[in-house]
């Protein structure tokens, strides 16, 4: 019977594989972690990641807003987590717009320079003002053009993928 129970767990095993991430409103210029906000779960290079939206203080998962396959953010069709039409494309260090089934690309919503991000403009990317911040686990707002670090607004728990990061910005 052990061994019966044993092979089943170790069979079943890769079903329970799932990395979970937690963001966290922040508040004041420490980022004091408040209520959970966003959950990933999932890796978008492994068979792909999901951002839900976190519900109590604890961070049970909600109901699906995106869905992250590679490079590319799909708009969820439904709570589950089904791919809807395209959201955002990963090019590098931008972010840019996408429509479509297949992700059209369109212009550029944020751009990342080292721990800085700025707001973008264009098929190119153009440089606009200061988005964010990012501190190690917390993400503060940017003020100005040279993007000067202002009050927190998001605390991250684990590791949390660029692409998925940038998604959660760009609806900020």
């Amino acid at each position: 019977m052990r061994t019966i129970l044993l092979l089943f767990a170790l069979a079943c095993g890769h079903l329970l594989h799932a990395q979970m991430t937690m963001v966290q409103w922040a508040y004041g210029p420490f980022a004091t972690p408040g209520d959970a906000a966003y959950i990933i779960e999932g890796d978008p290079m492994d068979g792909g990641a999901r951002i839900h939206q976190a519900c109590g203080p604890y961070g049970n998962k909600g109901p699906c807003l995106f869905v992250i396959a590679g490079d590319k953010v799909f708009h969820s069709s439904d709570a589950f987590g089904r791919r809807g039409p395209a959201a955002y494309i990963m090019e590098g260090d931008k972010l840019f717009r996408s429509s479509g089934a297949f992700g059209t690309k369109g212009s550029c919503a944020l751009l990342l320079e080292g721990t800085k991000v700025f707001r973008a403009d264009g098929p190119f990317g153009n440089r606009q003002e200061g988005a964010f911040v990012l501190d190690g686990s917390d993400i503060y707002l940017g003020e100005g053009t040279f993007c000067q670090r202002s009050e927190a607004i998001l605390h991250v728990r684990g590791a949390i993928p660029m692409v998925a990061l940038l998604t959660i910005l760009a609806g900020l």
